[in-house]
């Protein structure tokens, strides 16, 4: 097979073929369970007995890192296809938000109170109070309400740090299309290249270094952005694939995961498996899998006194959060979604926003 310059758009921006022509419901749903895989064996361990080149953690890095490159691709095409900044926005906020915040409800109202080690009144109170609201909505540790305290790793949903760093992204993509940047060559080069001097400085910091991954962000753009001028053979991929591979033998393991994954994600995305293409039809589970498995991985190590053998963890926790994914897409993220379509002069009338003055919405067409 040879893919030379997948992710044509029409004449409207959006991806030919519409979202079954290609893998990336695929390829996120497969990322998420990768995740889902890794966090079962570094919270049955605990993160301190685990090594900053240990393979399973690799792999769940790598699982992220490709999320991150379909983000950023999908995000400069969702920019691309989108009639304002606001629809932008609109849209970003639909398919992050609601979800999220149920997420969260969950996990603070019905996961915690049955989890936490402090008496009913007393957790409700320290949720609440200046300590407990710290950590919401992108906790970490939740010994401030108690929760999972006799646990390998204390974390309550250490996923949704990559949350607030996705949006930021996000608004560094708008920031770029509104000033007319976005698809100049330098642009996001010189983000990468920043981006990757403050990598050098904080590589050997494990918790740091994860800045890293607003890098898989900006690469992921860029493929998009430019993807008439590169070409996507099986040679180029499996040498890459190779690089990948031996690089594991090597401390430098992580760098050559930004040389090479985000070909290889953007390479598979676009494979003509007609399984693959329309993987998401029934719905699109990824994000409900991810902003949920951590608690439900917590609750079940704390019910079972951490007893469960890994194969046993990976299982029930996917299960488990597999339903709560349905639950989350077919309730919340399907019928949020279903409000995207409305027009500039829609949202602004439903948000009580001011029209644009015409030389500036004028000015907004002729740029895009």
């Amino acid at each position: 097979m040879k893919t030379e310059h997948p992710g044509a758009v029409t004449e409207g921006g959006n991806i030919s073929g519409g979202r079954f022509s290609n893998n990336f419901d695929f390829l996120r749903f497969a990322a998420a369970a990768v995740i889902v895989v890794t966090h079962a064996y570094a919270l049955r361990i605990g993160y301190a007995g685990m090594g900053m080149y240990d393979p399973v953690i690799l792999i769940g890095q790598a699982a992220l890192a490709a999320l991150l490159v379909t983000s950023g691709y999908l995000i400069a095409a969702s920019w691309e296809s989108t009639a304002s900044p606001l629809r932008f926005a609109w849209k970003r906020f639909l398919r992050v938000v609601p979800a999220l915040v149920i997420a969260i409800f969950v996990t603070l109202f019905v996961i915690g109170p049955l989890m936490t080690s402090l008496p009913r009144g007393e957790y409700f109170g320290t949720l609440f109070s200046p300590a407990g609201l710290a950590t919401v909505p992108f906790f970490e540790d939740g010994s401030a309400i108690g929760l999972f305290q006799d646990n390998p790793w204390t974390y309550v949903n250490g996923s949704l740090w990559t949350i607030p760093v996705e949006v930021m992204m996000y608004g560094v993509v708008a920031a770029l299309g509104i000033a007319g940047l976005l698809h100049r060559w330098g642009a996001i080069s010189a983000l990468a290249a920043v981006n990757i001097l403050v990598w050098i400085y904080w590589f050997d910091d494990p918790r740091m270094s994860k800045v890293r991954f607003t890098l898989y962000f900006l690469v992921g753009a860029y493929l998009y952005l430019h993807r008439e001028r590169i070409a996507y053979r099986p040679v180029i991929a499996g040498a890459l694939l190779l690089l990948l591979g031996l690089s594991v033998l090597t401390p430098y393991v992580t760098v050559a995961g930004v040389i090479c994954i985000p070909y290889l994600v953007i390479y598979a995305a676009h494979l003509p498996v007609p399984f693959l293409n329309t993987f998401g039809r029934p719905g699109d589970f990824s994000y409900g899998i991810y902003i949920y498995h951590y608690p439900v991985q917590q609750v079940l190590i704390q019910v079972t006194g951490n007893a469960l053998l890994f194969p046993a963890l990976c299982g029930l926790s996917f299960l488990a959060t597999f339903a709560l994914a349905f639950f989350s897409w077919h309730a919340v993220e399907k019928r949020a979604l279903a409000a995207k379509s409305l027009g500039t002069a829609d949202l602004r009338r439903v948000l009580g926003l001011p029209s644009l003055p015409a030389p500036l919405t004028a000015w907004w067409v002729a740029r895009k």
